[in-house]
């Protein structure tokens, strides 16, 4: 039998051949660009959750709790942030839906809530200077007297008055509102100045001044007006009030909040009915909800003319 010979590869083959595998390569390269650039492993220095932990600096922030998923930006990355995690000056601390995180440094503590960017400016021996970049709630307590924490929100600017606990809050539509639980604040905006005092709020709308401080209500306010259900519209306007630093959602939706605590919502209903879920969050952390369902009568359905005769004849 004579033994099968392979025919030699042409040139036109050999040049496929290698296309393929350039292609192969190249997609590889570009699937690992795209979906794992973001699996960094932790910056050198900073010791994972397993080891023992080391001091924090003079000029650091500690990640002493998380909860979710929290990432922090530092030498032009995100990593995933892990419980012991050390920030310095520039650094950002980024929380997702759901997720929290407490910073420490000496008496200083911030907590971050969730939807939240928070930039760590400027840090020295006895004063800290943080950016809220993205809206949400910080709370932020001060157990010394010498030490200063600053806080900028939008062209706002707060600080503690000595020992204090409080919080500032930024609204999607631009409302920045100070409280203090303990001690004193002092919050800035356009040139005014004022002094929030243990259990006083004052808030500053888009492009004004810093409303004068006046007492936390004892009760979280939310009333709604709800629309009639016999209306045959798909659409309905739902009216309420509330306190101006409250935060407002209507079906999970961010509602804005005038400066004088009322707020206007549409949403769509249908028949035969449709359930509405209205929540309100003051700058204490209070929370409140109302609940009602909508109702709507079912269409008549239409009668189309015949095009044809009514009787055969």
């Amino acid at each position: 039998m004579s033994q099968l010979r392979r025919r030699p590869l042409s040139g036109f083959q050999a040049a496929i051949i290698v296309l393929v595998v350039v292609i192969l390569v190249a997609a590889t390269l570009l699937s690992r660009f795209f979906f794992e650039r973001r699996r960094f492993e932790m910056p050198a220095g900073l010791p994972p959750p397993s080891s023992r932990l080391v001091a924090a600096g003079p000029t650091q922030f500690r990640l002493s709790a998380l909860a979710g998923n929290v990432e922090a930006f530092q030498n032009g990355q995100w990593y995933v942030a892990r419980a012991g995690h050390l920030l310095s000056s520039k650094d950002v601390v980024r929380t997702h839906g759901g997720a929290r995180a407490l910073l420490r440094r000496g008496s200083v503590e911030i907590e971050v809530r969730d939807n939240m960017d928070l930039r760590v400016d400027q840090l020295e021996k006895t004063t800290a200077k943080l950016g809220l970049l993205r809206g949400g709630r910080v709370s932020a307590n001060v157990g010394k007297d010498d030490e200063k924490l600053e806080i900028d929100a939008l062209d706002t600017h707060t600080t503690n008055v000595g020992a204090a606990r409080f919080a500032v809050s930024v609204s999607p539509s631009g409302n920045v509102s100070v409280a203090a639980s303990e001690g004193a604040a002092r919050f800035e905006a356009h040139g005014k100045q004022v002094l929030v005092r243990k259990g006083n709020e004052s808030t500053a709308f888009p492009g004004a001044a810093p409303s004068d401080p006046e007492p936390i209500p004892e009760q979280l306010l939310l009333s709604v007006i709800w629309p009639e259900d016999d209306k045959t519209e798909a659409a309905s306007q739902i009216r309420g009030h509330a306190s101006p630093s409250s935060r407002v959602r209507v079906n999970g939706e961010e509602t804005p909040v005038a400066p004088d605590g009322t707020f206007v919502a549409h949403v769509q209903v249908s028949a035969p009915q449709t359930r509405v879920h209205i929540e309100a969050e003051d700058i204490s952390g209070r929370q409140k909800a109302v609940d009602k369902i909508l109702r709507r009568p079912p269409r008549a359905p239409s009668l189309q003319p015949s095009g044809g005769r009514l009787w055969n004849e």
